[in-house]
């Protein structure tokens, strides 16, 4: 099976959206083939994590599991770039890498999902520990707004994260729960990417809780937390 290869400095997990902002040249050609009727593509294309080389320009070295991403929207503008809003729908392992046309294909050997053992058990701790950590986070960020701003631009700060930072109910399918967890935690680009290359949702939700409550003990103590540009929510190529 082969698909349009799209390296980026970030991390998709499936189940969770990826908004691209297509620019260069051989993207909007890519995104062209992918939108047009009858494409062999159907829309999807896979993402590999960057780590060596750029994003725009060369030929980037990517990680050899990547996310198949499915595009649900897309965005034409006069200029020829593209506002695409794809979807995680499933990881594979990358191959061979065909460079010879105006963008790159690529080799994938869609990966299984399987749950592990004791996935639905690791439901209830994940949960706490995902509770915890967003509060932890509220707090750390109103913390910190209260050393920098005057007391009513810190309840301004609180109430917005208020509505920004609600309780978080996890997916019953511990597959989705665990990739749902990948997606808001705030730590490196590597972990993340060692996340999505586990090989169940057991043995992932298991490093995920002990990631939650690191993150949380951390924030408790002053450390900021590792800012990605997907965590901006938007993805230049």
């Amino acid at each position: 099976m082969q698909l349009p290869y799209f390296p980026l400095h970030t991390v998709v997990f499936p189940h969770l959206p990826l908004p691209v902002h297509v620019f260069e040249e051989r993207y909007r050609a890519m995104a062209t083939d992918l939108m047009a009727n009858g494409s062999p593509y159907a829309g999807r294309f896979i993402v590999g994590m960057i780590v060596d080389g750029p994003e725009v320009g060369g030929n980037a070295t990517t990680r050899p599991v990547g996310t198949i991403c499915e595009v649900r929207s897309a965005e034409r503008f006069p200029d020829g770039r593209w506002v695409l809003l794809a979807v995680g729908v499933g990881r594979a392992r990358l191959g061979a890498i065909d460079r010879s046309g105006p963008y790159a294909i690529v080799e994938i050997d869609p990966l299984d999902e399987p749950e592990g053992d004791g996935a639905d058990t690791l439901l209830a701790p994940a949960q706490r520990a995902l509770d915890r950590y967003m509060a932890t986070v509220k707090r750390f960020v109103v913390r910190t707004a209260s050393v920098r701003h005057e007391s009513q631009e810190t309840t301004d700060v609180a109430a917005s994260l208020d509505m920004m930072l609600k309780p978080i109910q996890l997916p019953k399918d511990p597959v989705a729960a665990s990739y749902a967890i990948g997606g808001l935690l705030q730590i490196e680009l590597s972990r993340k990417q060692h996340l999505l290359e586990l090989p169940d949702a057991a043995t992932r939700l298991r490093a995920e809780v002990d990631l939650l409550r690191r993150e949380s003990s951390l924030l408790d103590d002053g450390a900021l937390p590792p800012v990605q540009a997907s965590d901006i929510g938007y993805n230049p190529n």
